[in-house]
């Protein structure tokens, strides 16, 4: 396999973004599958770069990540505010169909771990009954204390699964702290948060229809299927992020 060479990260507010393409995301995760030693693979959105600035912990989980990548269209429309080039926005559910096929052709396996009890285990059996080579690794709930024996127990599962790749559900920004206090137990060597995925690809919970999540309107369908859970990240949030941005580019 010919390595893949990533493009240097373009910093938006401190935070450093590879702008890859889909192509290139699924063929270095597969690389990484095949790899060494663990690595972890996040992605921002408007609400990650507002939890970065405000978070010091949060914040250096993503500048110390391997790779992150860019999902959500306010982060490239900041970007361009910025004066920095981000060509590509992907999202899980975009994306985990080729990572699925990929993987399953490289013969490495994925756990899922999120969500309530049997959503990550109905987002497997979806996977592998659409691509014939998927290995499913198992799967487990989120719904566990995240430090003591339960955790210990979690990681353990984790660990005899076999799993090369391990998709983590739990929401930002726990999902990435919880990434980030155990990275060095796991022995999977590709970990990904991947926020509400597993509900939305097993059709538990409905995205928004297409011609909005390609222009950018997801969030305007979230906000109005939960306008009081996501008033503050949204209404409050968006146009905080980019005032953020244009002040930065004025120095």
């Amino acid at each position: 396999m010919t390595d893949v060479v990533l493009p240097a990260p373009v910093t938006l507010l401190d935070i450093p973004i590879h702008p890859v393409s889909q192509a290139s995301l699924i063929a270095t995760l597969v690389q990484w599958g095949a790899g060494d030693r663990l690595r972890r693979v996040f992605n921002v959105n408007v609400h990650a770069m507002n939890l970065a600035y405000e978070d010091l912990a949060f914040r250096q989980s993503l500048q110390d990540a391997d790779l992150v990548f860019c999902d959500g269209h306010g982060v490239r429309w900041g970007a361009r505010l910025a004066g920095v080039d981000i060509p590509h926005r992907m999202t899980p559910p975009d994306w985990i169909d080729p990572f699925a096929a990929a993987t399953g052709a490289a013969g490495q396996a994925v756990f899922a771990l999120g969500d309530e009890a049997g959503v990550a285990e109905a987002f497997q059996a979806k996977l592998a009954a659409d691509h014939g080579t998927y290995r499913s690794a198992g799967s487990h709930h989120g719904f566990f204390a995240k430090e003591g024996a339960d955790n210990d127990a979690v990681i353990a599962k984790i660990n005899a699964s076999g799993a090369t790749h391990l998709l983590v559900g739990f929401g930002m920004p726990l999902q990435e702290r919880w990434i980030t206090a155990n990275a060095a137990r796991l022995r999977v060597k590709v970990v990904l948060p991947v926020g509400a995925l597993f509900r939305w690809h097993a059709g538990i919970e409905r995205r928004a229809p297409r011609w909005m999540t390609d222009r950018g309107l997801e969030w305007l369908a979230r906000f109005g299927s939960h306008p009081v859970r996501h008033f503050r990240r949204y209404v409050i949030g968006n146009p905080r992020f980019l005032l953020r941005v244009v002040r930065s580019r004025l120095g």
